[in-house]
């Protein structure tokens, strides 16, 4: 009866399309990719989450059928507001992720983006640099999530 239920339970959460969080379903010619480009650290992150994919990522070029470079990573930081004394009191930050994806004969190029926002407090700088630092953190990971969802809808 144990196993009855555990059975029913799982197939009713595989059939309504529920996913493990981060898991892409990448197009078939995409279980190879060879990564280049960009600074180490954006790029080990995008290693992590295509080989967290089933995705191989060999060590040279010659060895994947697709590849992506990246070919900028920037965040900027900019100035939303100001307080009443002339403080900086909010600060966006945009980051861009520009991206070249090359398989076979097909070459695509594609740009992401995302934002967000810090409030700074002019009293407290030890936790604004800690909360914009974990701000940086979770902006690669936005980045990063929609390359790959970009990735998946390439055919």
């Amino acid at each position: 009866m144990r196993h009855l239920i555990l059975f029913l339970s799982l197939s009713l959460i595989a059939s309504c399309g529920w996913h493990l969080r981060g898991v892409s379903e990448l197009p078939e010619g995409f279980r190879i990719i060879y990564v280049s480009g960009g600074p180490q650290t954006i790029r080990d992150q995008l290693i992590q989450r295509l080989r967290f994919n089933d995705v191989v990522v060999p060590e040279s070029a010659l060895d994947a059928p697709a590849q992506i470079e990246i070919n900028e990573y920037v965040v900027e930081r900019r100035t939303l507001s100001v307080n009443s004394v002339g403080q900086v009191a909010e600060y966006e930050f945009n980051g861009l992720l520009d991206v070249t994806v090359t398989r076979q004969d097909d070459v695509q190029s594609f740009v992401v983006e995302a934002r967000r926002t810090l409030q700074n407090d002019v009293n407290n700088v030890v936790a604004t640099q800690q909360e914009e630092a974990q701000l940086k953190d979770a902006l690669n990971s936005d980045l990063l999530s929609r390359l790959m969802r970009r990735l998946e809808r390439i055919e």
